[in-house]
């Protein structure tokens, strides 16, 4: 078989199988979203990962008891927060790392009890950029959790416009300045939005990968290539869609598999092309009979 005829049996084997009515790999009472891995009762999320106990999340990962959030990763009790690592017992954060129990901030890092600061880093007990003591800062915090939430914000605001903005964003990260969002990570480049990331290139929205290129909403890949909406793959390339496989291609929602080469909907599987079966001498001798008419 040439790489072209595989091309054209894939296609076929593709229209063959009906389209999934969400894209739901081992959740538990996580009906109600889409693009979901190892989710439990999240309820109205879609691309997240590992999250619990959460609602009207968008692309987070390994989040508890969050509601109304985007980029959410690795946090905890936190609400109206974009764009956050490793927060926790927080409401309306933008953009800031290892924060815990504060309010209306932005960039913000390894601090607590912060609430309508800016650009603050090593800090406690600061309301609007301004030192209390902790008796004075629980005083005026509770006077202030009264006002409209907007109030606080344009508070918030007018401290943030006295300071320029970066052109990116990469926080706790090594070698790795062409990109934007990138936190905890090293030598990545033209990565954005990527956790935890390392020797990786063309990534977006992707957390604990490594040795690998062109992906995005991905987790925990290693040594793999043009990847999207899948988790847990090593040595794989051309995958969307799949979770627990190694050493597999051209594979389609297949899952806790391995050595799988243009498959559709398998779990459980190994050695098989186009969803047959071979012994694994006849899968090698098969694969390399298609990918020797592709390099020419």
């Amino acid at each position: 078989m040439t790489f072209q005829q595989f091309q054209e049996e894939f296609k076929k084997l593709k229209l063959y199988y009906p389209a999934r009515p969400s894209n739901i790999i081992g959740c538990e009472n996580s009906d109600y979203g889409n693009y979901l891995y190892r989710c439990k009762n999240a309820y109205f999320c879609f691309d997240c990962a590992e999250c619990e106990n959460s609602t009207y999340l968008f692309d987070s990962f390994k989040s508890k008891n969050c509601v109304d959030g985007d980029y959410v990763v690795q946090s905890e009790n936190c609400y109206d927060c974009f764009d956050i690592v490793s927060v926790s017992n927080s409401a309306y954060i933008l953009g800031s790392d290892r924060i815990y129990d504060c309010f209306y901030c932005w960039d913000c890092y390894d601090s607590h009890d912060l609430f309508g600061c800016v650009h603050l880093k090593h800090k406690q007990f600061c309301i609007f950029n301004r030192q209390y003591s902790e008796e004075e800062y629980k005083k005026k915090k509770a006077e202030l959790l009264k006002n409209d939430p907007e109030e606080n914000l344009t508070e918030m605001k007018k401290i943030a416009m006295r300071f320029p903005v970066t052109n990116t964003r990469n926080f706790g990260s090594t070698n790795s300045n062409y990109g934007n969002h990138v936190n905890n990570s090293k030598s990545l480049y033209m990565c954005f939005d990527c956790h935890a990331g390392e020797n990786c290139g063309y990534m977006y929205d992707t957390h604990y990968c490594k040795n690998s290129y062109d992906m995005t909403q991905c987790s925990h890949n290693e040594f793999s290539y043009e990847c999207s909406d899948s988790a847990r793959l090593n040595n794989c390339y051309y995958m969307e869609f799949c979770a627990d496989v190694y050493d597999s291609a051209f594979c389609y929602s297949c899952t806790k598999s391995n050595h799988l080469f243009g498959c559709i909907a398998l779990e459980n599987k190994e050695h098989c092309i186009l969803n047959k079966q071979y012994s694994e001498e006849e899968y090698e001798k098969n694969i390399k009979e298609i990918m020797s008419s592709y390099e020419k």
